[in-house]
């Protein structure tokens, strides 16, 4: 049995005779937190998260959902986790304004922010991946099959550390 980090997802597995592994993501959630590097502990996207704070972004969008501060959803933390692997998530609230960021180490990044609870947010993203919109794609998903198949997921780890996930027609690779 291990977690994830960065999920929260709960792996049980049997040991096969190759070295590696067969079993299956639990229904239960559960969460560590990653391991931290470096003397001070910074996180490699601070420099990011000060150029971008109050960006415009090369793309700005209404979402039709809610805002949402993806840890607060383990579901949808660890789907998301899963296809982009390590976004630092922030939040900030300034009067009746809420606002979340999504950073990645590559340069993505984007911000949602709203006035209202269920006001739709307005997006700004920018750098080589748009996060909200996979961050949008996956609650589509959610929306449409009412869960997420990565709770319940097959898994096959091989004898080189690969974990492959599927579940349904879902599947996706860790390396």
């Amino acid at each position: 049995m291990t977690t994830l980090a960065g999920t929260g997802l709960i792996v049980t597995a049997d040991k096969t005779e190759d070295g590696g592994a067969v079993g299956r993501v639990e229904p239960d959630a559960a969460g560590f937190m990653r391991t931290r590097h470096g003397d001070d502990y910074e996180r490699p996207t601070d420099g990011l998260w000060e150029k971008v704070k109050r960006a415009d972004g090369e793309q700005v969008s209404i979402s039709r959902y809610p805002l949402l501060y993806v840890p607060d959803s383990w579901e949808v933390m660890s789907m998301l986790e899963l296809l982009v692997p390590g976004i630092d998530h922030r939040t900030a609230v300034e009067g009746d304004e809420r606002s979340v960021w999504m950073l990645h180490p590559d340069g993505s990044w984007a911000r949602a922010t709203a006035a209202g609870f269920l006001d739709s947010p307005t997006v700004h993203q920018g750098g080589p991946r748009r996060l909200w919109d996979e961050l949008e794609r996956i609650r589509h998903r959610l929306n449409r099959e009412g869960g997420l198949p990565v709770y319940g997921a097959r898994v096959r780890i091989t004898p080189d550390g690969t974990l492959a996930l599927s579940r349904g027609g879902w599947s996706v690779t860790v390396a």
